[in-house]
């Protein structure tokens, strides 16, 4: 236990490192939608889901967390985020080659933009969108997997269209009744001129019987570190109440609830998430068990 201990202190550390390693400093990046975190589960639970990243959106959340998944699962995520902003999120996984395979994709439609020349007069209006179709595996014992998932990322503004491909790589640790995760998301080329929003995450899970509670610390390459917390209680095998808090961000620091459902073969999940004057967002996520 004293040595787990070290090694979760540890992993609270690294983030900061890597962290400095990679990224320049605050700045601009490319395909910030990459910042939206994926799935109902994780989001009401204040994204504090590296050290758990026990559903198919461990693909974005920490890809190590994939090999804890036993049987053939899809799973769907829907996302209304404010200015009419719409995201969808669609994972399968299958144990295979001694692991766990895994395919995902990720969509933003930004919805219609105006468009102005340079003296502000109108122009018309203009779509923008972005996709990234990305495979990962994991493999691992139960105290210790490795996850790594790669992939192309497009963006798509009017006819502008430019490409790159990125990588994520994750570890996760068990010892019951703490786990800990790190992840490094968006390794990778340039998308146009500007790189991607490069993240290191570290998380710290403790979980008892029905009750579950991570925090996690994450510096975005463009940004300060920040904070997640969050927990979930099980009502049952078959219900959940989930709620978080994100700390420190630009944008969507404050607390998120959310609740689970679950038959065996069938999973629901759904979350509130307020970003403040900006407006409220609601996740809805279905998973199937095969």
């Amino acid at each position: 236990m004293k040595n787990l201990l070290k090694i979760l202190m540890g992993g609270l550390v690294i983030p900061f490192l890597c962290g400095n390693v990679f990224a320049s400093g605050p700045g601009t990046t490319g395909a910030n939608f990459l910042k939206i975190g994926v799935g109902a589960k994780a989001a009401a639970m204040g994204e504090a889901f590296t050290a758990f990243a026990d559903d198919p959106t461990a693909l974005y959340w920490n890809p190590a967390g994939l090999s804890q998944l036993k049987k053939m699962e899809l799973s769907a995520s829907y996302h209304s985020w404010f200015a009419d902003v719409k995201q969808g999120y669609l994972s399968f996984v299958l144990p295979a080659l001694g692991g766990i395979l895994a395919l995902g994709t990720n969509y933003v439609d930004m919805g219609s933009i105006e468009g102005r020349d340079d003296k502000g007069n109108l122009t018309g209006s203009f779509g923008a969108s972005a996709i990234q179709i990305v495979a990962g595996y994991a493999t691992g014992k139960e105290s210790f997997s490795v996850g790594f998932a790669g992939g192309i990322l497009q963006e798509t503004i009017k006819t502008d269209k430019k490409s790159t491909v990125l990588g994520t790589a994750g570890i996760l640790l068990k010892k019951d009744p703490l786990s800990l995760g790190l992840c490094a998301q968006n390794l990778g080329g340039k998308i146009g001129e500007d790189p991607p929003p490069f993240i290191m995450r570290g998380g710290v899970g403790f979980k008892r019987s029905n009750f579950r509670f991570g925090v996690d610390v994450v510096n975005p390459q463009d940004n300060d570190t920040y904070f997640c917390a969050g927990g979930e209680f099980l009502l049952g095998d078959k219900f959940a109440l989930r709620a978080g808090y994100r700390n420190g961000q630009d944008v969507g620091s404050g607390y998120t609830v959310g609740i689970g459902f679950n038959m065996n073969w069938l999973s629901f999940d759904y979350a509130y998430v307020p970003y403040g004057d900006l407006g409220r967002t609601h996740r809805i996520s279905v998973g199937l068990q095969f």
